[in-house]
């Protein structure tokens, strides 16, 4: 009961604060992922030590879609985008992914990867499943106090 206690919480927390929690982080962080892989190969900071480059791209793609299913989600102007999040997160983040890949051949000492890609795409899969179990934890109390 306490998980489902934080899930209610943070979805609260995100509801009211969209553009601090979601919107501002969301594009800061599409950013900073486009600036770093724009680094040509042997200027790469020596971030994240110990982790294999298959995990870095998991964790990146994971926090990506986290926080772009959170934006499509509490976003009112498309409400084909607000019911179908997470499909239109996976869609959009592997798109951009393959993009991003392909991108990386224009640059000196990076190159395309599927395993990378794929990477990406498992990642943002459990993106998607940790905000949409945000989500749900309110559904579920908002059904529970209609049928109260």
């Amino acid at each position: 009961m306490q998980l489902a206690s934080l899930g209610i919480r943070l979805y609260k927390l995100f509801e009211s604060h969209k553009r601090k929690f979601i919107y501002i982080p969301l594009a800061s962080y599409w950013l900073l992922i486009f600036v770093l892989t724009s680094i040509p190969g042997k200027s790469l900071p020596k971030v994240f030590l110990g982790l294999t480059d298959k995990a870095k791209h998991f964790g990146a793609y994971l926090l990506l879609s986290f926080l772009l299913n959170l934006a499509l989600h509490f976003q009112k102007k498309y409400k084909f985008l607000t019911k179908k999040s997470a499909i239109s997160t996976l869609l959009i983040v592997s798109l951009y992914g393959i993009l991003d890949e392909i991108h990386q051949i224009f640059i000196p000492g990076r190159y395309f990867e599927l395993f990378d890609f794929l990477a990406d795409v498992l990642g943002a899969i459990f993106g998607i499943l940790i905000s949409h179990w945000i989500i749900q934890q309110n559904k579920k109390i908002i059904s529970y106090n209609e049928e109260l």
